[in-house]
């Protein structure tokens, strides 16, 4: 019965940060660290088949996930802590 109410939890949560990263306005410029973040990539079969399509989209997830400054604030501040 634990693992039921820890997988729907889990499972809410998931879901909510994924409609969350749909949701979100995509930003150009990220102040916090100076420079242009990944565009949302042109889809074409060729870059499809070489691998180009998955890397992009990789860059473009990466730099607009939902909290994404939240997450690099506590990574510096811990950063800072352990020095």
């Amino acid at each position: 019965m634990k693992n039921k109410i820890f997988f729907t939890i889990f499972m809410f949560i998931w879901l909510t940060l994924i409609i969350l990263n749909f949701i979100v306005k995509s930003e150009a410029f990220s102040e916090q660290e100076n420079r242009y973040l990944a565009q949302m990539p042109s889809f074409s079969v060729e870059k499809l088949l070489d691998g180009e399509f998955q890397t992009e989209m990789d860059n473009y997830i990466n730099d607009h996930f939902i909290f994404r400054n939240i997450w690099i604030k506590i990574k510096s501040g811990t950063e800072r802590l352990l020095r």
